[in-house]
């Protein structure tokens, strides 16, 4: 299922000719779209607070009369009212001004979001999506069934880990990220469900920061969910879990029986 992009998410917001038809039917899609609203409405409610005081122009042009009865030179009144009016605005430009810088980076969230903040939100949109109900999960348990799945629909076999501690492969799918058709597989484990999502991009790419101590591994948190990635060979796999089920730590562990014994 192709997800609406940001621009069409956008153009909703703005009232402009969308087809709804894929809204209606996508849960996820609406929860971004809610979000989206949601960021937009504290933006104008932000830029509406900042007004001038009451009076102020009645007091700049009171002070602009009374300028002019003293001096018939038009230059210095020019001046005298530059002055002026430079004094009384500038507190409510500062304050304009400070409210951009705080509010810039949501501003460019909204419009045009990073790549690396992009990825993050499509990945975890996949461990959404394996969460519920899927109509291209392939429920299996034995990993040779699943690396023949993997070889027909991607054309290549993922590393799968070693399983046991209370952990099990529950099958696998294939979805889309960044436009490519990419293989996740799901992983029950005794804290909670993990996906486990195969990917070219690098860990650096999609926004993951080194782990400290952890040779090789890179973690990031997104959208109330903690990743850790490691790269094997030309590929990366990302571990996803919830925030309040899965540490970094607990991803990582899994990831580790990816690797070669040499490497763990």
């Amino acid at each position: 299922m192709n997800h609406l992009t940001n621009e069409q998410l956008e153009n909703i917001i703005q009232g402009r000719d969308e087809d709804h038809t894929h809204l209606d039917q996508c849960q996820d899609c609406r929860e971004r779209l809610a979000e989206k609203r949601a960021i937009a409405a504290r933006l104008r409610s932000a830029f509406m607070s900042v007004k001038a005081d009451e009076g102020l122009a009645d007091r700049i042009r009171s002070q602009i009369n009374r300028d002019s009865e003293t001096t018939k030179n038009i230059a210095s009144i020019r001046q005298i009212w530059a002055i002026r009016l430079h004094r009384k605005i500038w507190p409510a430009l500062t304050a304009a001004a400070a409210i951009l810088v705080v509010l810039l980076p949501l501003i460019l969230y909204v419009t045009t979001p990073s790549t690396a903040t992009a990825a993050q939100a499509e990945l975890v949109m996949i461990h959404q999506q394996n969460l519920g109900s899927h109509r291209e999960f392939y429920s299996d348990t034995d990993p040779e069934k699943l690396a023949e799945f993997f070889k027909d629909k991607l054309g290549f076999t993922p590393a799968f880990p070693c399983t046991g501690q209370g952990m099990e492969i529950r099958g696998c799918c294939v979805a889309h990220f960044k436009g490519q058709i990419v293989g996740s597989y799901v992983v029950d484990t005794p804290r909670g469900i993990i996906s486990v999502i195969v990917v070219t991009e690098t860990p650096k790419e999609m926004g993951m920061k080194h782990m400290p101590g952890k040779k090789g591994f890179e973690k990031s948190s997104y959208a109330q969910n903690n990743m850790v990635t490691v790269r094997l060979g030309d590929y990366s796999y990302c571990a996803i879990g919830k925030i309040s089920e899965i540490s970094h730590e607990y991803l990582r562990g899994l990831l580790n029986r990816l690797l070669p014994n040499t490497q763990q």
